[in-house]
């Protein structure tokens, strides 16, 4: 059995019953990979697919979205934005973190925030309820210097669920 959707084309599965479809989508002057995956395709409407490419044609306002999440996380008693620019500006060879970092107001964590770039969009849609994670925003300050990942889960709202760090 497989799914056709105007955005998405003919998702099919495989033996097991899972949906997947990859893609990559300019933001500014970079590539971001998308991609959608269901382990059944039974719980993906019609309605979610249609949410997903509506938020995959208006990326820079997804973008936008998370990055004022993880700016209102700053102030927040235990921020993992916090957290992870502060590991990030240790750990980070300075050569490298001066590479990346490419605004200069003379606020770090808001140039910080301003100079990680969007790596992948993931998006679930048979969580479709608007209390779980419908999609995933993985944020990197350099992909090529290290494997710590800020990530920003959203719901079917576009709103955030968690801010977390995956490494």
């Amino acid at each position: 059995m497989t799914i056709e959707h105007d955005f998405f084309g003919i998702l099919g599965s495989d033996d097991a019953g899972e949906v997947y479809w990859s893609d990559t989508a300019e933001l500014g002057d970079q590539d971001v990979q998308i991609d959608l995956s269901s382990p059944d395709e039974d719980s993906v409407s019609v309605e979610a697919l249609d949410i997903a490419a509506a938020m995959v044609n208006s990326l820079e306002e997804l973008d936008s979205q998370a990055r004022e999440s993880l700016v209102a996380d700053l102030s927040a008693e235990r921020s993992v934005t916090g957290a992870y620019i502060t590991t990030e500006l240790e750990e980070m060879d300075p050569e490298s973190l001066e590479d990346a970092l490419i605004w200069d107001s003379g606020d770090k964590q808001i140039d910080f925030l301003r100079s990680i770039q969007l790596q992948r969009v993931g998006f679930h849609p048979h969580h479709f309820r608007s209390e779980e994670h419908f999609a995933v925003l993985e944020y990197s300050i350099s992909p090529d210097e290290t494997d710590a990942l800020l990530v920003v889960t959203i719901d079917v709202h576009g709103d955030p669920v968690v801010i977390s760090v995956e490494q």
